[in-house]
């Protein structure tokens, strides 16, 4: 009996290793911060299928919370708090083939958002419906995505899905209502040949969101501005005309090279453009206004993968955005003749990078140092903003095995963005006083100098089947304005 009890108990001491040892090497795969080498890759979702080599799921509960002392940006607020549910999984079907695949629902609020009344503040400004009012806004998302990869000999194919669902609306005066619809679809091919993975991939999108805002107080309303760039407002429609209608999309050509040993150069490239089309819907559909992004990312950069990491890659990630604006004529009916179409609005975005990361299995740091600038300018009357920025970063990471059954997960960042050269130009003699304050104000947030510090922990328990984790995110950013930022990220969720 004492035998077989001592046999019996090494047996299980030595499957309980064994799977601690698996679900370590699991998680150390998925999490660590050497996928940031591979991620742009990974947007063709032939070569996705590569990505891991073991599966994992996971399904958490959060909370994000974010605090500032002043807007950084008022369009985006003061702050938020958002809960959310999420599901995250890869799946290896096989050594050939995976799926992954994600949903997420979000039910939260925005803080304090100013001159802007529209969804997707990053994607439509300067084309956005503002107010100089605005308050707290509630949103709710809903996202799925889903891949596939399969290979066939040499060759490497995939699909891939996304979609986004988005309602963020405001119960008080002035009372704002997006509702945003987004579909993404994306086909990949590569091919094996001469110790490299060639990979090519077309990405498609559809986008539309509805835009209102209604009053229902009865001393008045606040006028909305159909604002077109830089302060400035396509003033015959400004004022009581307040729904409007966004449709539009793009595509994008991805090209990837990198090597089968992952050791050797890779090449990423993005070629992308879009357009976005705004016209208001009253008795009458109009179109005022076409939003135009071309944009080109390159990544060029060398990695070893062996007992010690090293990657070394540049980055040059450029936008030009271009808007349109329609010269109306005037109707008896409702139909309005469109006289021209000039293009009013510029903007310019560059930045550049070179990064270095270096670590091994269980702990890896990462330097990057960049430029970056944005130059935007309206036609008439001259206006212009430019500002460009000189910035720093060191991040760190370490895997510790604190028990048999608890791997914990440990990172701190640091980061540093100094203004490196500045100008405007604007004419504030035939300003409201309004637009001018704003105008000033998003000046001296632009040109401000950042400082961000950052840290996280996350443990990981691993029970018989599955495993249970928790993880806290916190930072702090100074603004040099005299302003401050804090944030932290709660999640509990298990895995499998």
């Amino acid at each position: 009996m004492n035998r077989q009890y001592y046999i019996t108990s090494i047996l299980l001491t030595i499957s309980v290793q064994l799977f601690a040892t698996s679900a370590d090497s699991t998680l150390m795969e998925h999490l660590s911060i050497w996928n940031t080498v591979k991620q742009a890759t990974w947007q063709n979702p032939a070569l996705h299928g590569t990505a891991f080599k073991s599966s994992l799921t996971e399904l958490y509960a959060e909370v994000d919370w974010q605090k500032q002392s002043k807007a950084f940006i008022q369009e985006k607020g003061k702050g938020f708090l958002l809960p959310a549910a999420h599901a995250d999984t890869y799946l290896r079907l096989s050594e050939r083939a995976a799926v992954w695949g994600h949903a997420s629902y979000t039910n939260g609020k925005h803080y304090d958002i100013c001159w802007n009344s529209t969804s997707d503040y990053d994607i439509l400004q300067p084309h956005i419906l503002a107010d100089s009012v605005g308050g707290d806004t509630n949103r709710e998302r809903y996202v799925f995505e889903g891949g596939y990869a399969t290979r066939l000999r040499r060759w490497l194919l995939g699909a891939e899905m996304l979609f986004r669902a988005d309602h963020e609306y405001r119960d008080v005066d002035p009372r704002m209502r997006g509702v945003v619809n987004e579909l993404t679809l994306r086909i990949g091919a590569g091919y094996e040949a001469m110790g490299y993975r060639w990979g090519a991939a077309f990405e498609g999108n559809v986008y539309k969101q509805s835009n209102d805002v209604e009053f229902y107080r009865e001393l008045g309303v606040s006028p909305e501005y159909q604002m077109t760039g830089l302060g400035t407002e396509y003033v015959r429609f400004s004022g009581d005309k307040r729904s409007i209608h966004y449709e539009g999309g793009g595509a994008r050509l991805l090209l990837d090279a990198e090597p089968v040993s992952n050791q050797g150069l890779y090449v990423h490239l993005d070629l992308n453009e879009h357009r976005y089309h705004r016209q208001i819907v009253e008795n009458y559909t109009l179109p005022i206004t076409d939003l135009y992004s071309q944009g080109v990312n390159t990544i060029i950069g060398w990695k070893r993968v062996g007992k010690q990491h090293l990657a070394i890659y540049a980055t040059l990630d450029y936008e030009k955005r271009s808007g349109d604006e329609h010269i109306i004529g005037s109707s008896a009916s409702t139909a309005f003749p469109e006289l021209a179409t000039l293009t009013m609005y510029k903007d310019n975005r560059l930045n550049t990078s070179l990064t270095a990361l270096y670590g091994t299995g269980k702990w890896q740091v990462s330097a990057c140092f960049g430029y970056q600038n944005d130059d935007q300018k309206y036609v008439y009357p001259e206006r212009k903003l430019k500002v460009g920025h000189i910035y720093g970063a060191l991040e760190g990471q370490l895997f510790w095995k604190a028990s048999e059954r608890m791997l914990l997960t440990c990172g701190l960042k640091a980061s540093y963005r100094g203004c490196a050269n500045d100008e405007i130009v604007m004419p504030f003699a035939n300003m409201t006083t309004a637009f001018a304050t704003k105008i000033n104000r998003q000046y001296e947030y632009s040109k401000a100098n950042y400082t961000d510090v950052s840290a996280r922990i996350r443990g990981d328990y691993q029970l018989k089947s599955i495993g249970i984790f928790a993880e806290l995110v916190g930072g702090y950013t100074s603004c040099s304005v005299g302003e401050h930022q804090a944030a932290a990220r709660l999640a509990l969720g298990v895995t499998f």
